[in-house]
């Protein structure tokens, strides 16, 4: 089946409605088959943010900001305005900090703008490839950032990259994704998401 236009918006506000009556602000995952699908996703759901009076907190990896800033621009976030405006912060991620620790510095950083009014923070990251090794790090990673923020005013997007790998594959890593995700999204060829809830 023919992929749709790479371009075409992508809908975050359907597919997460459960994941947000649920949890209220959820921590999600999404299963994308390139990196190319990263700007679109991203930038659609930071604009949903924007919609539901969110600051936004995008992660990059070290000397990689200035480059995600394009693509979401490109993608439709208006980037420029959002960070004059302090709406939007876009920050390298400083890799070497330990899964234990590295979660806890955010914690009045999010404190902090839900004081200047917004009614929570969203925020994402540069994706994980298909690599095993990267994959169960930053699972590792995931674990620690769920059990920091659970119960906070936190929407958190984790970015997986699954498009070189087996059905089976895939279907492993949705499985572990779905222990500490309220919902796991997966874009379809259509560019609509389909969404698994958390495993009880």
């Amino acid at each position: 089946m023919p992929r749709a236009d790479l371009q075409a918006p992508i809908d975050f506000e359907r597919p997460t409605a459960d994941a947000f009556g649920a949890a209220g602000c959820p921590h999600m995952a999404i299963l994308l088959d390139s990196t190319a699908d990263v700007p679109p996703a991203l930038a659609s759901f930071y604009n949903l943010g924007l919609r539901r009076n969110a600051w936004l907190f995008h992660r990059s990896l070290p000397g990689k900001a200035d480059e995600d800033r394009q693509a979401l621009a490109a993608a439709g976030l208006d980037v420029e305005a959002l960070e004059q405006s302090g709406r939007l912060e876009v920050c390298e991620l400083p890799i070497q900090d330990p899964p234990e620790t590295w979660a806890q510095p955010w914690v009045p950083v999010v404190d902090r703008h839900l004081a200047e009014g917004y009614e929570a923070v969203w925020w994402s990251r540069f994706p994980i490839g298909g690599n095993d090794d990267q994959f169960q790090v930053a699972l590792q990673y995931d674990r620690y950032w769920d059990d920091c923020f659970r119960g906070r005013s936190a929407v958190s997007l984790c970015v997986y990259i699954v498009g070189d790998l087996s059905q089976e594959s895939r279907d492993e890593r949705a499985a572990h994704l779905r222990e500490m995700h309220d919902t796991t999204l997966k874009l379809e060829p259509d560019r609509r998401l389909s969404s698994m809830p958390r495993h009880k």
